[in-house]
């Protein structure tokens, strides 16, 4: 049995610690905050999983492949976090993401359906696409309650055995050891590394070249005549060109809307705080897709940093009994539990250090 230390209790920290118990090992996780930890990536009411990726088909195969780790996760949790309202991406133009991801679907078996003129309209009444638009909706997909999946799954890695310390920030690492910023010294036969957008603050050396990002979603109340549409309706993934994005008021969360337009380049100690009015730049970002946009009622922000290079690949790298987990934006949630059980196959040498980095990148997902 090993003691696999872990630095951070976002969704891939407590996924590794699920993983190792499961296989016999012992886990100790320390975050920065509290558990969940307001200002962690991972903690959000919450987060889509879709099998659309463009033409990176492998990481298609690998949400694939991640819907089953969750299954695992629900049985072992009691109760299932997810809401299969189903993904819907819309295509403009023949090489768009969603056009890329339709040929990549067709590739690998994947079923869908596609949506366009009235039926469009009849699933979508709040948009307003062009008339060329066409629709793939690809299930399963929807949201995951983010929030709700990391709270059961510290409760559940406790009752297992997990030491989850609160408030203990890793300040430097030292091989497979951590160093508090109280000054204590904490070791582990493995150490894994998923602090999110305080690691390159953490390793400058390493990691002080990767692109930190503020990304600011926010919660807004639609106009009563679009309220069922809404919440019977899917996950939207992209509209066309514009690189926007909503979740779905279900199971008592609230309609969510993102854009990657709205992406900034900060770290984590420019704060939290976000005015209300910087809701309405993510609303205008739907520009004339969005019917009545200007009626939509701003709730609340959610901010969020990440690691994110240009490559958009997750980054798993091995430094002797040390694995550091990077450049995950906010894609990696989807992935969580699929990551855990890879780290920790890898740490018992079930796969190699290098195939775990492929695997990661989605150069390896066959």
């Amino acid at each position: 049995m090993a003691h696999i230390l872990i630095a951070g209790a976002g969704i891939v920290g407590l996924s590794v610690a699920r993983a190792a118990v499961r296989r016999g090992h012992a886990a100790t996780v320390l975050e920065r905050g509290e558990v969940p930890n307001p200002k962690g990536a991972s903690v959000d009411q919450h987060r889509m999983i879709r099998l659309h990726y463009g033409a990176a088909e492998d990481y298609t195969r690998m949400v694939q492949a991640a819907f089953g780790a969750w299954e695992s996760v629900w049985a072992d949790l009691g109760v299932r976090h997810f809401a299969d309202t189903g993904a819907l991406a819309v295509s403009t133009a023949p090489d768009d993401y969603t056009a890329r991801s339709r040929a990549a679907f067709d590739r690998l078996g994947v079923g869908y359906e596609v949506l366009e003129g009235d039926a469009l309209a009849a699933l979508c009444p709040q948009l307003d696409p062009p008339a060329s638009a066409c629709g793939v909706l690809a299930r399963p997909g929807g949201p995951l309650f983010a929030d709700r999946i990391v709270a059961d799954l510290a409760r559940f890695c406790a009752a297992e055995g997990v030491r989850i310390r609160t408030r203990t920030a890793v300040a430097a690492i030292e091989g497979s050891a951590v160093v508090t910023g109280e000054g204590e010294r904490i070791a582990g036969d493995f150490l894994v590394v998923a602090v999110g957008a305080w690691l390159p603050g953490l390793l400058p050396q390493r990691f002080g070249h990767l692109p930190t990002y503020r990304q600011a979603l926010c919660y807004v109340e639609p106009p009563a005549r679009y309220r069922a549409a809404w919440a019977d309706g899917p996950a939207l993934v992209v509209l066309g060109e514009r690189g926007v994005y909503t979740l779905p008021p279900a199971a008592g969360t609230d309609l969510k809307f993102g854009s990657g337009e709205h992406r900034r380049h900060a770290a984590p100690d420019a704060g939290f705080a976000s005015a209300l009015e910087e809701a309405r730049e993510v609303i205008a970002d739907f520009g004339p897709w969005l019917r009545d946009a200007d009626q939509y009622t701003p709730l609340r922000m959610q901010v969020g940093y990440y690691v994110m290079d240009a490559t958009r690949r997750f980054r798993i790298e091995a430094d002797g009994r040390c694995v550091f987990v990077t450049n995950c934006d906010g894609q990696m949630f989807k992935f969580g539990p699929l990551i855990g059980e890879r780290i920790i196959a890898a740490l018992d040498g079930e796969l190699s250090a290098a195939s775990l980095t492929r695997w990661a990148a989605g150069e390896a997902a066959g």
